[in-house]
């Protein structure tokens, strides 16, 4: 991520941050969001990079998807379709062939080229560049062209996963020329990105939005039609009151993240509706196993049983997610041996809350009198009130813990280990982060999350956890073509994982969009892959 983040000004983000609070969004938007060509879309933070490579957050994707296209991409029911590319093929569980269209152009006109493609596969691994999703290409032994329009994956041993690549932002291909003559700068304000996607940049106003307009060149128009929104507006409205506010006046008209404490007005407004999407995702507590005093078991344990889940469930959570039964895996994703999974849900280690046993466990800690620390937390109002529990619920054990409100960009790069030392050691403490499956598969949480070739930087392991028979373990399931091994083999890495505790998940969440009732098709229908497919052009007024 170095060079590759572009920070925002605090004092221009007080513009919409709760310094503004109460106010309304901005006056310059009621205009526009009459347009019946344009689309106003709220989103709860500045985006991070328009560079695909660094857009893996719930503000920066729904941009960059606009713009660039991935080679495949998920259809109806999630199944695999061909976007760059025109077909593919598993020629054995090794070996990957990709035929990729000849007649796409960019923006600007100019061809897409397998130099081009090539390039764009390439550089997401390229551990330079610290991508965001370089994990996803851990397992790739080579990427090479073996046709005129035709290259080949080959794996270094087999990965049930690996087929789901190429339908999220790492599959997306960009201008080789463009990104060199950028350098640094590439998807920053000042110079954004060249795709072959149906909008294209106009302009990135710092602490304000990001506007898109239609490609007038794009290569698909012929076979999809004319979009009926050929401007989107994408505003930077992080206190939710004014974004809701924005919504239910018609200021905009959506926005992908709408808090519990404000659910009955959008439920009682006429002019907007709220669309529930259950996910594959987790909110959960990181603790940093590298650093003291989190490096210690006992410590992890302590904090652990200190929470109350089901207080935090029924008066904070509340409809934002669903209790979670302390498994690193929601039940949306038991989409193979449903039974056995919803077993050991029912019967896995749990951590109730216990003042007794977390005084127990801290007590054979390293720190028995307690600590001071530090817990990192995002903008959101539901992830700032989950803070405050953990901080009182803390109080009794001794442990003294500090609140470190950050910006939506700090919070992520923290997340894939900014700031990481010599000795792979992260800055933070304790960090509320949350975490979606890429994929329609359980071990798109367990494998990012849990393998130790993820905690550097750039890696989405942001417990810095470590465990030789978890990694053995999660390689083998993802070669397996089996699902009642690659099942038995999870549920022996999840009873290492919750006895050690690297993560305390505190709840399997839902997406609550608050949608404008103009809009009559494109937004209701989305499905947990919307953050790889929510596609402007299908939306409709």
């Amino acid at each position: 991520m170095k060079n590759r983040v572009f920070l925002i000004p605090a004092l221009i983000l007080c513009a919409f941050s709760s310094c503004g609070k109460g106010s309304s969004a901005p006056a310059s938007s009621a205009a526009s969001s009459a347009a019946k060509d344009t689309l106003n879309i709220g989103l709860y933070s500045e985006i991070i990079s328009m560079d695909s490579a660094f857009a893996y957050d719930f503000s920066s994707n729904p941009v960059v998807i606009q713009v660039t296209e991935g080679l495949l991409y998920y259809g109806k029911g999630e199944a695999l379709q061909g976007g760059l590319c025109e077909s593919w093929e598993e020629v054995d569980p090794l070996t990957y062939v990709y035929r990729v269209r000849s007649n796409v152009t960019f923006s600007d006109g100019s061809p897409m080229t397998m130099e081009d493609v090539l390039f764009s596969v390439r550089r997401y691994a390229d551990p330079a560049l610290a991508s965001y999703l370089a994990w996803m290409y851990d397992n790739v032994a080579s990427v090479e062209q073996t046709g005129d329009w035709e290259f080949t994956v080959t794996l270094k041993q087999p990965d049930t996963l690996w087929k789901h690549t190429f339908a999220t932002t790492a599959g997306h291909v960009h201008n080789k020329a463009f990104v060199e003559n950028a350098g640094d700068r590439y998807g920053s304000p000042a110079v954004g990105v060249l795709g072959t996607g149906p909008y294209t940049f106009t302009r990135w106003d710092v602490g304000s939005q990001v506007v898109l307009d239609y490609n007038e060149n794009y290569w698909n128009r012929a076979l999809e039609g004319e979009p009926a929104i050929k401007r989107v507006v994408f505003q930077f409205i992080p206190e939710d009151t004014t974004r809701v506010m924005a919504c239910t006046s018609g200021q905009v008209d959506f926005t992908n993240v709408t808090p519990v404490e404000l659910l009955t007005d959008v439920e009682n407004s006429a002019a907007v509706h709220l669309v529930r999407i259950p996910t594959g995702g987790l909110h959960y507590m990181a603790f940093n196993c590298k650093k003291p005093p989190f490096d210690d078991v006992n410590v992890r344990r302590a904090i652990s049983y200190s929470i109350d889940s089901g207080s935090l469930q029924n008066n904070i959570v509340k409809d934002a997610g669903s209790l979670t039964n302390y498994i690193a895996v929601p039940e949306s994703l038991f989409l193979f041996e449903r039974d056995a999974w919803l077993d050991y849900q029912a019967n896995c280690r749990r951590y109730d809350y216990d003042l007794e046993a977390a005084k127990a466990a801290l007590a054979a800690s390293a720190y028995p009198g307690g600590f001071t620390c530090t817990i990192s937390v995002d903008e959101k109002s539901l992830s700032n009130s989950v803070a405050l529990v953990l901080q009182q619920a803390l109080a009794p054990l001794g442990i003294n813990a500090s609140i470190e409100r950050l910006s939506n960009d700090e919070i992520v790069s923290l997340q894939f280990g900014a700031g990481i030392d010599d000795r792979g050691v992260r800055p933070y403490d304790i960090g509320l982060f949350e975490w979606y499956s890429d994929f329609p598969d359980p071990s798109g949480v367990l494998v990012p999350l849990h393998i130790s070739t993820n905690a550097g930087d750039g890696g989405s392991n942001s417990g810095a956890y470590s465990n030789a028979e978890v990694d053995s373990l999660l390689l083998r399931q993802a070669a397996s073509a089996d699902t009642k091994e690659r099942t038995a083999l999870m549920f022996a890495a999840l009873d290492i994982i919750s006895a050690e505790a690297p993560y305390y998940i505190w709840t399997h969440p839902n997406w609550l969009f608050t949608v404008s009732n103009r809009i009559t098709a494109g937004v209701d229908t989305l499905t947990d892959t919307w953050i790889w497919n929510m596609y402007v052009k299908n939306i409709t007024f």
